[in-house]
C-alpha cells in the first residue's frame, strides 16, 4: 500500500465524517516546517515535464509506510507528503474553473487530494514555496493552486503562466521531456494542453501580461510548424487551440488548412482528413466567409461518403449520418442530403442482421416462492392491494449514486459514448462517454441507470409481477365491472375514463397485453393532468397570437410542470414514470406506442409489463387508506386453493 493509498484512505474517513476524523498526510505540513528544507531536492536531477512524474518522487522521499499505516512524522515527511499530493493531482486543462482533481476516487468514498483541501492554511504553505522554486513544474502547479484558491493572488497567477511557457519551451529545447517524449519537441497534446491553460489564464488577469502574450506566439509558431512538416494531428492541435483564443487570421489558417489536405498522401488517415476540413469550415467560419466553409463542409461530408463505402452496416451508417449533419445549411445540397437519407435507411437495414442478443441468467425461484406466499390471502381485494405494492419506485438520488459507483468501478464501459437504435437500425439516441471513472457526465450516467433500471425491471416484472398476476387470474375471474367497482374511488382515475382503466386492467389480468398496454398507456398523461388540476395547477398552455387555450401533453408536463408533479407524487414515481415511459435512454414506452413503433411482441416484453403495472400502482395508491372499507362484489374470500385449482382445470 503507497503513502498515496494510506492517505486517500484517511481523506475519506474525513469526507464521510466518521467518529474520530484524521488529518490526511498531504494537510500537515505548516509554513515552519519548510525553515532551512531544501523542498525542491527530491526533484533536483529530475528532466521530466510531467507534475505527476514529480509527484512520484516526493512519495518516495516522504519515507515508507508502516506495516498499519502510519507514515513518518517528520517536517520533511510532512512537506514532501504535502508536494506528493498537490503534484499528483489530475491535469484538466480544458475546464477553465476546475483545472485540477483527484487522480483517485475508489467506491468506499476515498479519494486522493483535490484542490479544495488546500484551502486555510495549508494555501499558505503552497504560495512559500511557489515564490521560492525554481523546477518550472512545481512551480507552474503550486502557483496556479494557490490562484485557484485565492483569486486575489494574482502575481501567483502571473508566475503560473509563466512557467507553463518554461516547460513549453524547455521540452522543444530538450532540456525537459514528457513521458512517452518521441522527440517531437512542443509538438505534442501536453504541450498543448499547458498552453491552453496559460491562455485560459490570461483571460482572467489579461492576454497581455508576459505569460499568456509568449503562449500566444508559441501556439502560432507551432501551428505553423505542424504545417510545415505535414503533421496533420499537431496541425488539429494548434490549429483549435489558435481558433480557441483568436490568436492568428481565421482566413490564413483555412488556407493553411486546405493546402496541407491537398499535399497529404493517399494513404493519409480518411479520419484525420474529415476533421482537418473541420477545422477549415470552422476558421473560415470565424472569418465570416460562408462560401468557404460550405465548400470545406462539403468536402468533409464528401469524405464521410467514401468511407460508407464499407461491410459493416453500422459504421457505414454512421459515416453517412455524419455526412448528412455536415450538409445541414449548405445551400444547393438538398438533393444530396436526400440521397444519403436514402442510402442511410438502405444501409441500417443490414444492422439487425449484426446485432446479436444476450442474456443475463437470473434465479427467480426464491422471488416466486416469496409472491406466491404474498398472494395467498382470503379476499381478491387483499391480493389486488398486494400486486399493488409489489415494488417501490427507487430514489432517484440513489438511482445516480449507484450509476456513479458503477463508473467509477468500471469505467472502461462507460468511457466512450454509445448509440441507442430502434429494431430497424435507426439512431434513436445518443450518449455521450463518461470521464476516468469520475461518474460526472450526466449523459453517462443516464446511460448508466437506464441499464440498471432494466434490470430492476426485468426481475420485478418476471419474478414478481407475472407471478403474482397469474396467481390471481387462476383463482378469479376478473370482469371490468369488478375494477370498476374500486377505481370508481381512486382519485387518479378521473370519473368519466372509469370503464375505460377498468377495461385496460381487466385485459390486462387476462393475460391480453396488447390491449391492456395500448389502453392504459394514453391514459396516463390525462390522469397526471386530471391529479394536477385537483391541486390547483393550471395544466393548459395559452397561445397569445391564436388566443387558444389547450391541454398540455406529458411531455410539456414533465419539462415545465416537473415541480408541481414532484410535490403531488414524490420525486422517485415522477422518476420511475419518466424512465419508463418518456426517456429516449429507456423503453420510451408513450412515444413508441403513440407512433405505432412498437412490434407485435413488445406488450409482453418486461417493460411493457412493468409499465401496465406501475400504472395500476398509480390508480391503487389513494385507496390504500381505505382499503378495509372497501368491497368487491362477488369476491368469494375463498382459502380452499385445492378446490380453487380443480375447478380452474375443469
Amino acid at each position: 500500500m503507497t503513502a498515496q493509498d494510506a492517505a486517500a484512505g484517511e481523506a475519506g474517513n474525513q469526507d464521510r465524517g466518521d467518529s474520530a476524523p484524521q488529518t490526511p498526510p498531504w494537510l500537515r505540513a505548516s509554513v515552519a516546517d519548510l525553515a532551512g528544507l531544501d523542498f525542491e531536492a527530491p526533484i533536483a536531477d529530475s528532466q521530466s515535464a510531467e507534475s505527476n512524474e514529480l509527484g512520484d518522487l516526493f512519495r518516495a522521499a516522504a519515507g515508507p509506510v508502516g506495516e498499519k499505516g502510519e507514515m513518518p512524522d517528520t517536517p520533511s515527511a510532512r512537506v514532501f507528503n504535502m508536494l506528493a499530493a498537490v503534484t499528483g493531482m489530475m491535469f484538466k486543462p480544458q475546464e477553465p474553473n476546475e483545472p485540477f482533481g483527484a487522480m483517485a476516487m475508489f467506491s468506499d468514498g476515498r479519494r486522493s487530494a483535490q484542490p479544495s483541501d488546500f484551502r486555510g492554511p495549508p494555501v499558505e504553505v503552497l504560495a512559500d514555496m511557489a515564490v521560492r522554486s525554481k523546477h518550472p513544474v512545481l512551480r507552474a502547479r503550486l502557483a496556479d493552486t494557490c490562484w485557484l484558491l485565492d483569486r486575489k493572488r494574482g502575481a501567483l497567477a502571473a508566475s503560473a503562466a509563466e512557467a507553463y511557457v518554461e516547460i513549453v519551451q524547455k521540452v522543444d529545447g530538450r532540456t525537459l521531456r514528457f513521458r512517452f517524449d518521441k522527440d517531437d519537441g512542443a509538438l505534442t497534446f501536453d504541450a498543448r494542453d499547458l498552453l491552453r491553460r496559460t491562455l485560459l489564464i490570461g483571460r482572467a488577469i489579461g492576454p497581455e501580461k508576459a505569460g499568456p502574450s509568449a503562449a500566444r506566439k508559441t501556439v502560432a509558431d507551432l501551428r505553423t510548424r505542424s504545417l510545415e512538416r505535414l503533421l496533420p494531428v499537431p496541425v488539429l492541435w494548434f490549429g483549435h487551440l489558435d481558433l480557441d483564443f483568436a490568436i492568428s487570421d481565421a482566413a490564413e489558417i483555412g488556407k493553411e488548412v486546405e493546402a496541407l489536405i491537398a499535399r497529404l498522401p493517399a494513404a493519409a488517415d480518411s479520419h484525420t482528413t474529415v476533421n482537418l476540413w473541420r477545422l477549415a469550415a470552422r476558421a473560415y467560419h470565424r472569418a465570416k466567409r460562408d462560401d468557404d466553409r460550405h465548400r470545406c463542409q462539403s468536402a468533409a461530408a464528401e469524405q464521410l461518403v467514401t468511407m460508407a463505402e464499407q461491410p459493416m452496416a453500422m459504421l457505414a451508417s454512421n459515416f453517412l449520418a455524419e455526412a448528412i449533419a455536415e450538409l445541414h445549411g449548405v445551400p444547393g445540397k438538398k438533393d444530396r442530403r436526400k440521397e444519403l437519407r436514402h442510402r442511410l435507411i438502405d444501409v441500417q437495414a443490414g444492422i439487425s442482421d449484426e446485432m446479436s442478443g444476450f442474456a443475463l441468467p437470473s434465479d427467480l425461484e426464491e422471488i416466486a416462492k416469496h409472491v406466491e406466499q404474498q398472494m395467498r390471502r382470503p379476499s381478491l381485494r387483499d391480493k389486488l392491494f398486494v400486486f399493488a405494492a409489489l415494488a417501490r419506485s427507487p430514489d432517484p438520488a440513489q438511482l445516480v449514486e449507484e450509476a456513479a459507483k458503477s463508473i467509477r468501478e468500471h469505467p472502461l464501459s462507460s468511457l466512450f459514448g454509445a448509440s441507442h437504435h430502434d429494431r430497424e437500425g435507426k439512431v434513436v439516441h445518443r450518449s455521450e462517454g463518461a470521464g476516468f471513472g469520475d461518474g460526472e457526465d450526466n449523459s453517462a450516467v443516464e446511460r448508466q441507470i437506464a441499464q440498471h433500471e432494466s434490470i430492476r425491471r426485468h426481475l420485478t416484472a418476471s419474478g414478481e409481477i407475472e407471478v403474482a398476476r397469474q396467481s390471481i387470474a387462476r383463482e378469479h375471474y376478473m370482469s371490468e365491472e369488478m375494477f370498476a367497482h374500486l377505481l370508481v374511488h381512486s382519485a387518479f382515475v378521473p370519473r368519466d375514463l372509469v370503464m375505460t382503466f377498468s377495461r385496460g386492467f381487466a385485459r390486462f389480468f387476462q393475460g391480453d397485453f396488447v390491449s391492456g398496454l395500448y389502453i392504459l398507456t394514453p391514459l396516463l398523461e390525462n390522469s397526471l393532468r386530471h391529479v394536477l388540476k385537483s391541486h390547483g395547477h393550471d395544466v393548459t398552455k395559452f397561445d397569445e397570437a391564436k388566443l387558444t387555450q389547450e391541454d398540455r401533453t406529458i411531455s410539456s408536463l414533465f419539462d415545465q410542470m416537473r415541480q408541481e408533479l414532484v410535490s403531488v407524487f414524490g420525486n422517485a414515481i415522477v422518476t420511475d414514470i419518466e424512465n419508463v415511459f418518456l426517456k429516449k435512454s429507456g423503453p420510451h414506452l408513450r412515444h413508441s406506442l403513440a407512433h405505432g413503433l412498437l412490434h407485435d411482441g413488445a406488450p409482453y416484453g418486461d417493460d411493457a409489463i412493468y409499465g401496465c403495472w406501475l400504472i395500476f400502482h398509480l390508480c391503487m395508491l389513494p385507496l390504500f387508506d381505505y382499503r378495509t372499507q372497501l368491497t368487491l362484489p362477488f369476491d368469494d374470500a375463498t382459502e380452499d386453493k385445492e378446490a380453487v385449482d380443480s375447478a380452474a382445470s375443469a
